[in-house]
């Protein structure tokens, strides 16, 4: 068996400690998987790494490096949730591409360019009324009056505020969605119901703007787009949680629209 040392080649464990990091943050800006591996084996091929092993779930990123005279070095890093920020992803892809093409050889150099790019989230108070106005804009696209729109905001405000108050609070996520949904389904048909006097059908069609604001399509795209590139196992993972969540957020709006459905507003029929 290999002899394993972590000490015996700095430049190895550097290396190591740049490819884990880079596929870490990446992992953490919601990349998808194919990506990640090919800009990962890229870089190591760049930086002369022999034979490295790059190992990715949805709880961790794990990395094997060799340079080719029984050393080897190994890092893991855990994955504690996964976002989405493009804007980090195009940031450490520019620099894979600086390190592939050889602009960039200095390994410190490269792991703070790396380390540069936090795995920062969008601003909560600049998302909150986004995520709101499209829920607005999605009851307005399929025929919703003012007062439609009006409602789906007042929801999707409040869906959106509770689900990151809720995060901060630190209840997981399976909850998270099905708290808001319930919150957010609860909020509109007030609205709609006891405030603006809209008509069931107006109801329904606010009701599903808000609450559409809870399905985690990127996951979802991320997950397929996975399997088909053959990476099995961390597709089925994120397709998984994925269908648990929308499962979840279903649940609360079932929850919500249960004591009302025998009352004048009836559940959309399929």
């Amino acid at each position: 068996m290999p002899h394993i040392d972590l000490d015996t080649s700095s430049d190895l464990n550097k290396k190591t400690k740049i490819l884990c990091t880079f596929g870490w943050r990446m992992a953490l800006a919601g990349a998808e998987t194919r990506l990640i591996m090919r800009c990962c084996h890229d870089m190591a091929k760049a930086m002369h790494v022999i034979n490295p092993e790059f190992t990715l779930t949805r709880s961790f990123f794990l990395v094997r490096c060799c340079d080719g005279n029984s050393h080897y070095a190994e890092r893991i890093a855990k994955i504690k949730s996964l976002g989405i920020n493009m804007n980090s992803v195009t940031r450490l892809n520019f620099i894979a591409n600086d390190v592939i093409s050889g602009e960039i050889t200095d390994l410190d150099l490269i792991y703070h360019k790396i380390r540069a790019v936090r795995p920062a989230h969008y601003n909560k108070n600049m998302l909150i009324p986004i995520e709101a106005f499209a829920a607005a804009a999605f009851a307005y696209c399929n025929g919703g009056t003012a007062t439609v729109c009006l409602a789906a905001l007042i929801g999707g405000f409040m869906l959106m505020f509770f689900k990151f108050w809720l995060l901060k609070k630190g209840f997981f996520e399976t909850f998270v969605f099905m708290a808001c949904a319930f919150l957010g389904c609860a909020t509109t048909y007030i609205m709609c119901t006891y405030v603006l006097n809209a008509s069931a059908e107006e109801t329904r069609l606010a009701i599903m703007a808000t609450t559409l604001l809870l399905v985690p399509g990127f996951p979802y795209m991320n997950g397929f787009l996975d399997i088909f590139k053959g990476y099995l196992e961390i597709g089925v993972m994120r397709l998984v949680y994925s269908i648990i969540l929308t499962a979840c957020a279903a649940s609360g709006l079932l929850g919500a629209l249960y004591p009302v459905s025998y009352t004048h507003l009836t559940l959309p029929t399929t």
